[in-house]
Parts: structure tokens; C-alpha cells; sequence
């Protein structure tokens, strides 16, 4: 299953994934480790997806149980960073 960080996907999981890659870390009261790190917003893309790849899994682990993130896609488009996670569901 893939998930854009430029649509909503139906399933709940999916949907709980695709709020994690929408929100920035340092945002969310009394959960200040939960979404991406902005501080990488400068580096390459290739750095980027594996910061992202490392971020996501640990992210997942520890917030979205029943998700297994098999592969992070990172296009830069002209509105920003599109990430594509591609996830199987682990009921």
C-alpha cells in the first residue's frame, strides 16, 4: 500500500501515517517527538530519504502499530517535498 504525503488515504492507518509526514516535529503539545524533523529541510534528497526512511520507522514503531514501512520515495515538486511511503498493514 502507498501512501502520499499529498493525499488522504481512506484506511485508518494509512491515514494516521499520512498525519505523521504532514506534521512537524516540535508542533504537537505534550507529544513534541511526533513528525518529521525540519531541520533537514536543506540537504540533498538522496540524505533527506534516508533521514526519513530512519525517522519514519522509528516514528511508526512507537505511534502507529500495524504498519510495517517497506520503502520512502522523496521527489522535490514545486510546492515541496512530496514523500511516497510504500507500507503493509501487520494486524
Amino acid at each position: 500500500m502507498k501512501v502520499l504525503s499529498t493525499e488522504i488515504p481512506k484506511h485508518p492507518k494509512l491515514r494516521e501515517l499520512f498525519i505523521l509526514l504532514n506534521t512537524r516535529r516540535g508542533t504537537v503539545p505534550l507529544h513534541r517527538d511526533l513528525g518529521l524533523d525540519t531541520r533537514m529541510i536543506d540537504k540533498p534528497v538522496t540524505v533527506i530519504r534516508n533521514a526519513i526512511f530512519g525517522e519514519l520507522q522509528q516514528q511508526i514503531s512507537k505511534y502507529i502499530q500495524g504498519l510495517k514501512l517497506e520503502n520512502v520515495l522523496c521527489d522535490v515538486t514545486e510546492n515541496g517535498l512530496k514523500i511516497e511511503c510504500e507500507v503493509s498493514v501487520v494486524e
